[in-house]
């Protein structure tokens, strides 16, 4: 898998640039931190550091934060869930899951904010390649900067998002199609590639192994056992230990013989409210 190196000051601009404009306040708590609040809001550490024009990682308590506003719709008079939901083109059950907040979804009240998924503009019907309950919640760390490479060169960008869970947690496919790329990757680690269709394919990383023999033009299916969380890569074959256990998930445009990644974050959300 080709990557490419990028200078960290344009990883800084890409995370602010990515910022809502719409947004709140987060006052912080005895025990956060940036990885905890930037969770919580769906972001990157970088992201939020950007948004806050933070220089360092420490918190204390009582320091305010700006943080995205997760609302993006005002209930107005006379609506339902089952109005909102079909207004906006999404299932019931993904606004649902996108306002855990609701102690009574039968019971709206005007004024109340509430967050309305997006759909993605392809693979509405994908899946999430973890299943529920077995990993942790996860952020947008698409872009930020990674360090690591085989020749110890300049800072590049994370071409996917991680989403943590314990080594061993079963990785499932989130779309069928046809295996590109399987084996041993230095940056990735026991890693799956699988186009998905002519112009996409999905890229599992860092499993610690694979649940069957699979093999270059071999075929995926939708929710197949293809491997295990692990921590493999950043170095020869077998290296594993260098980063917490969890799945790396890409996506690339594969029309040009070099690469173009794409954020997966938008997609995995959406994939983990339509469950």
């Amino acid at each position: 898998m080709k990557k490419i190196a990028i200078a960290l000051a344009a990883l800084l601009v890409s995370a602010t640039t990515s910022a809502t404009a719409s947004a709140a306040v987060y006052t912080v708590k005895a025990g956060d931190t940036l990885w905890s609040v930037a969770t919580a809001n769906r972001m990157s550490v970088n992201e939020l550091m950007a948004l806050n024009s933070l220089s360092s990682t420490s918190l204390r308590i009582g320091q305010q934060l700006t943080v995205p506003d997760q609302g993006n719709y005002v209930v107005k008079a006379g609506d339902t869930l089952y109005g909102i939901a079909t207004r906006a083109g999404v299932p019931l059950k993904a606004l649902l899951n996108a306002n855990p907040q609701l102690t009574n979804p039968n019971a709206i009240r005007p004024g109340l904010r509430l967050t309305v998924p997006t759909a993605p503009a392809k693979f509405k019907t994908s899946s999430f390649p973890l299943a529920k309950g077995s990993y942790t919640p996860f952020a947008n760390n698409y872009s930020d900067a990674r360090n690591w490479t085989p020749d110890g060169g300049v800072a590049r960008a994370h071409e996917g998002v991680d989403i943590f869970a314990p080594e061993g947690t079963p990785v499932y496919a989130a779309a069928s199609g046809t295996i590109l790329n399987v084996g041993w990757n230095a940056y990735g680690g026991y890693r799956l590639t699988v186009k998905v269709d002519h112009s996409t394919a999905f890229y599992y990383a860092h499993l610690s192994k694979y649940s069957q023999t699979f093999y270059k033009g071999g075929t995926i299916r939708q929710g197949q056992l293809i491997g295990y969380v692990g921590s493999t890569g950043y170095g020869p074959e077998g290296t594993k230990g260098m980063f917490l256990p969890h799945l790396h998930f890409g996506i690339y445009d594969i029309t040009t013989s070099s690469w173009t990644t794409q954020n997966p974050y938008p997609y995995l959300l959406w994939w983990e409210l339509n469950r």
